[in-house]
């Protein structure tokens, strides 16, 4: 009988285990490569030896230059944490160029804004900044991801006049709310 009465509740309990494990997890939107990933500097260092392999970098946006048939990116970058996202405030290794057969939008990708690319390293190429020849290692991208904006965080003052548990809740009520210190205060 007892068992009879509360099976509803188990069942909604379940479901809601359920649905709240699912939130639990956050996708990661570029998995690392399988095999050894060599970093930005190793293929700065010697573009020749490390052409073909797989890499996962990530950076900030320096600019976007749109071909007839792709879009190269030039990009700062940055050490990714475990999900791949770029991390900011770290040291950057240098710079690289990430080649993509795709329209990108120099609105959306914007100078700033963060990007991880996966694919493989096609050599390098020598580009002037200011006055200086740099050597871009460029990554042939077979995959790529624009992280979202941070959103600004909301810093709203405490109104003590409108808090609803002072004003007109059922827990304090009224004819004891004009002696309360919120309410009073704003009397």
């Amino acid at each position: 009988m007892l068992l009879q009465r509360w099976w509803p509740f188990w069942w909604i309990f379940a479901a809601s285990m359920v649905v709240l494990s699912g939130c639990s997890t956050v996708p990661v939107p570029i998995p690392a490569p399988s095999v050894g990933n060599p970093s930005l500097e190793q293929v700065r260092a010697s573009p020749s030896d490390y052409r073909g392999p797989t890499v996962r970098w990530g950076g900030s946006i320096i600019k976007v230059e749109n071909g007839e048939k792709d879009t190269v990116l030039l990009v700062m970058g940055r050490p990714l944490d475990d999900e791949g996202k770029p991390l900011v405030e770290a040291a950057s290794p240098g710079r690289f160029m990430a080649k993509i057969i795709d329209f990108l939008d120099p609105v959306l990708y914007a100078p700033g804004r963060l990007v991880t690319v996966a694919g493989r390293v096609a050599g390098s190429e020598s580009r002037k900044i200011g006055g200086y020849s740099y050597r871009y290692p460029v990554v042939a991208v077979e995959d790529y991801y624009l992280w979202p904006r941070p959103q600004p965080l909301q810093i709203t003052r405490y109104n003590p006049c409108y808090n609803s548990f002072w004003y007109g809740s059922s827990f304090y009520p009224w004819y004891q709310l004009r002696y309360a210190w919120p309410i009073a205060y704003c009397w």
